[in-house]
């Protein structure tokens, strides 16, 4: 199949270039020119008035049936799921062409009983170091692309501490995963943790720490070279966010995924809140320290939806000082370069035909990525409609259900509260 996309602006994952058009052969990029790319017999795209951008990489997602073909939808060409079980996981890559590609550390290290255990549990925990060599061989057995451990220093505040993995154990764990060829994605949530870990050798920290992070813990975060993935999305399961005040983005969700953001905003929360204008903070001076920030979303967490929330992950990383530019290149190119993703995240002769066509200017105005009209993942354009109302909707739906009413009763039994 040849589709050639003609008279648009075309982000290359990290500028604009003066390219007009995009001839896609057979699943991959052929060329990037001007109009005269067009050749008879072509399937002829005008993209007048729109950017045509890598397909969109989110950085952090866990995954519900259905979620590849939802995210999909959305522009979202490339899921980096950093914790599900091996069922969930082949389920996903099942999807093909009419689902986001889905690159999975499978089940994550965590010590017994710790986090997400609420949510997931039974599955192999780790109990020490010398456990790390069988634990990385089963997960690649599994189809595991990197490696998830999480870690806690005990230091949250939150309402339920929950045992976690220590550091020497996680030492053991990276250096297991870096002889098989895995990288290292690490849960952390304070910046005590994220300071922790750095000498461990772990690759990406999986979030931007709740707590100020202080100048010299700036300085090694830099130092040490790793990444950290943004996941401002959570704060909009909270109240005074809303990804349903995108009218953009909410038209597109659907009544039933609407009606789970509506409940989710009246659910019960803890007293004390994660303090996210210190996240926001955080991502500011390490983007302008020069640290690799990617644009990830932790959905479903309560308030997220897969492939709609990078759109407003975009927005929160424009909001706390990223130029258009760069949040774009954070959800495209910055992070194939971490992950390895050699054949995607720009738009270059050779790579994979993913991309995404939005209306408008969104290296200038971020909200533009909202207004997604075509999706090609490698070279077929998606069917951007069929995902509201089917199968794998309410298949996704009912195991976010489950999910929930697991958690919410763990709570129940471990605080002695009526929710």
């Amino acid at each position: 199949m040849t589709t050639t996309i003609t008279h648009a602006r075309v982000f290359d994952g990290e500028r604009p270039t003066g390219h007009t058009a995009v001839r896609l052969v057979d699943g991959r990029i052929d060329a990037a020119g001007d109009d005269t790319l067009l050749r008879p017999g072509d399937e002829h795209v005008d993209a007048r008035g729109g950017t045509l951008l890598p397909g969109l990489i989110d950085a952090h997602v866990h995954l519900l049936p259905g979620a590849p073909r939802q995210a999909l939808t959305f522009g979202v060409t490339t899921l980096l799921d950093m914790f599900s079980k091996p069922d969930t996981v082949r389920e996903a890559l099942a999807a093909g062409p009419a689902g986001a590609d889905v690159r999975s550390s499978s089940v994550g290290a965590t010590a017994p009983g710790g986090h997400p255990s609420l949510m997931y549990a039974p599955f192999p925990y780790v109990t020490g170091p010398q456990d790390a060599g069988r634990f990385v061989a089963d997960r690649l057995a599994e189809g595991a692309t990197h490696l998830k451990v999480l870690y806690d220093d005990g230091s949250s505040g939150g309402p339920m501490p929950l045992p976690s993995l220590d550091v020497p154990t996680i030492a053991a764990l990276t250096e297991a995963a870096h002889a098989a060829g895995l990288l290292v994605a690490a849960h952390v949530s304070t910046a005590r943790a994220a300071v922790d870990l750095l000498p461990t050798g772990v690759d990406v920290l999986a979030h931007i720490p709740f707590d100020a992070l202080s100048g010299p813990r700036i300085e090694a975060i830099a130092a040490a070279g790793v990444a950290v993935i943004s996941t401002l999305s959570i704060a909009d399961g909270f109240p005074g966010n809303s990804l349903l005040a995108e009218p953009a983005l909410a038209a597109r969700l659907g009544p039933a995924w609407r009606a789970v953001l509506e409940r989710q905003q009246q659910r019960w929360l803890p007293p004390r809140l994660p303090d996210f204008g210190a996240a926001r903070v955080n991502a500011r001076l390490l983007h302008e320290a020069g640290v690799p920030v990617l644009a990830g979303t932790d959905a479903p967490n309560p308030g997220t939806v897969p492939g709609a929330s990078l759109h407003r992950e975009l927005g929160h990383l424009v909001s706390v000082g990223f130029s258009p530019t760069a949040a774009l290149t954070a959800a495209t190119a910055r992070t194939a370069d971490v992950f390895g993703l050699a054949d995607r995240g720009r738009i270059r002769p050779g790579l994979r035909a993913d991309l995404v066509l939005v209306v408008g200017r969104p290296d200038e105005d971020i909200a533009a990525t909202r207004q997604v009209t075509a999706v090609w993942k490698q070279g077929v354009r998606a069917d951007l409609a069929g995902y509201v109302g089917s199968a794998d909707e309410r298949a996704g739906l009912a195991a976010l259900r489950a999910q929930t009413e697991k958690v919410i009763a763990a709570v129940r039994d471990r605080l002695g509260i009526g929710l």
